[in-house]
């Protein structure tokens, strides 16, 4: 989402895994409407449930440059 909260791409992947490890998630770096992301600041969440109901939840900055 932009810094000032607006969603520019969601992403939900269903991930079945046998260890502690996710796998990558592909993004092509482009919104949900396929466009490209401008150059700027963004903020991303990432949410994560465990087979046992566990929930865990991890919000971080990506800065695009170019």
């Amino acid at each position: 989402m932009t810094i000032t909260g607006k969603v520019v791409k969601t992403i939900s992947e269903t991930v079945v895994s046998a260890n502690a490890h996710i796998t990558d998630i592909e993004w092509n770096g482009r919104d949900d409407y396929e466009d490209k992301l401008s150059k700027g600041v963004y903020i991303y969440k990432v949410n994560v449930r465990s087979s046992n109901g566990k929930k865990v939840e991890k919000i971080e900055k990506l800065v695009i440059l170019n």
